[in-house]
């Protein structure tokens, strides 16, 4: 998981830092509308990389791959790879558990809730009055949700109202919940990238801003007022709590752009969108031209994800023995290892156990394509062989 991530690393950050600098320019040329959908090209780059094309793949494949286990390599990789790996994970967990405890809190807040209907509320969308928050905002993926606030039919006049709730109904019609909670997983993996706390910030005020521009496209001047005062009015000096799933964003930081932003308020240019998502397309068959040009050199076989190196076995390192493990497994469509079976070790039995249950362990990218008898050698050695020495495999003639 780790590898992957990494991999991945530098064509998110050179995206996002894209995406960042380009904001301002493609806001007043554009407009919110436009620069909202952008942020799809986040997640259409990383499929880009994730699910490459493969048109010509084949499956198995009788080439062996080489490769060295050794006792030196085993304690690095407890001492280095593990503390990595667990330093991510313990990020992931407290990111989840922040999120979580969030979403529980919600939870109580709708059950304390009132369920009102109005002739001025959509009839296909629950709305709830609440005393403990400030509001509106809309929140529940599968069962969505207007959370209102319990002043909301005094505070807001009647065109008020209808603007407020139109741009809730907009954020669940558009799919915005959906796309939170993808960018919410984006950021728990990459949560050690400044880049991805700084691009989800953007990416949530561009969200607002764009559904401001859908809600008010054909509205009055009087009606734009209107809007403008209902959002002076529910302004926050700092937000109640962080809520990465809802839609409440009423910080004053933001506040102003979108007051700003309602007199300029421009259209959706499809132009603008098809050929950021054609450079895109482009730039990331062109950066995987390399990976692919060696996939055909190894015919097409599937580019490893993950390999878990054999632990080095006790008694064999005591006893200074060294070997190797010749294995033919397969690879699912999903690049899932199965079926293990050891051809030959030497010695007989030392490493085999290691080996299998290291091999298990290892995941390759999902082609869409399975592969039968995938053909893997693991050398154990004490010490670490020079990369630069020439290896040659020796074997006795066949027997006629």
């Amino acid at each position: 998981m780790i590898s992957l991530l990494l991999e991945l690393l530098l064509p998110l950050s050179l995206m996002l830092l894209s995406l960042l600098l380009l904001r301002p320019s493609v806001l007043t040329r554009f407009g919110a509308r436009t620069l909202y959908a952008l942020w799809s090209l986040v997640p259409l780059l990383l499929l880009c990389f994730i699910a490459p094309l493969q048109l010509n793949s084949h499956a198995g494949s009788a080439v062996m791959k080489v490769y060295q286990v050794s006792l030196q390599q085993a304690e690095q990789q407890f001492s280095g790879g593990s503390f990595w790996l667990w330093l991510w994970l313990g990020g992931v967990i407290i990111f989840a558990a922040v999120v979580l405890s969030g979403q529980l809190q919600l939870l109580r807040e709708k059950a304390a809730a009132r369920l009102i209907e109005s002739a001025s509320l959509p009839s296909d969308l629950p709305c709830l009055l609440s005393s403990k928050m400030q509001g509106p905002y809309i929140s529940g993926v599968l069962k969505p949700k207007i959370l209102l606030p319990v002043d909301f039919f005094q505070r807001f006049s009647v065109v008020q109202q209808q603007l407020i709730i139109q741009h809730e109904l907009a954020h669940w019609r558009r799919g915005d919940l959906l796309c939170n909670m993808l960018a919410l997983v984006v950021l728990m993996l990459f949560w050690f990238n400044p880049l991805c706390w700084l691009a989800y910030e953007a990416y949530r005020q561009d969200q607002e801003l764009a559904c401001d521009a859908l809600v008010l496209a054909n509205a009055s001047t009087a009606d734009k007022i209107a809007y403008g005062k209902a959002l002076l009015s529910n302004t926050e000096p700092t937000p109640f709590r962080w809520q990465g799933l809802t839609t409440h964003y009423t910080e004053i930081k933001q506040m102003k752009q979108r007051l700003l932003q309602l007199q300029t308020q421009q259209g959706f240019s499809k132009t603008a969108l098809v050929t950021a998502v054609a450079l895109v397309l482009t730039a990331g068959l062109w950066l995987q031209q390399p990976a692919q040009a060696a996939g055909a050199a190894k015919k097409n076989e599937p580019a490893p994800v993950m390999r878990v190196e054999p632990k080095y076995p006790i008694q064999a390192a005591e006893q200074k023995i060294e070997g190797y493990v010749d294995a033919r497994f397969d690879v699912s469509a999903q690049g899932k290892v199965s079926n293990v079976r050891i051809v030959r070790s030497v010695p007989e039995a030392t490493f085999d156990k290691v080996s299998i249950t290291a091999l298990e362990q290892w995941q390759y990218s999902a082609t869409g394509q399975e592969y039968k008898d995938m053909l893997v050698r693991l050398e154990f050695a004490m010490d670490v062989l020079e990369a630069d020495m020439e290896r040659v495999d020796v074997t006795p003639a066949a027997k006629h």
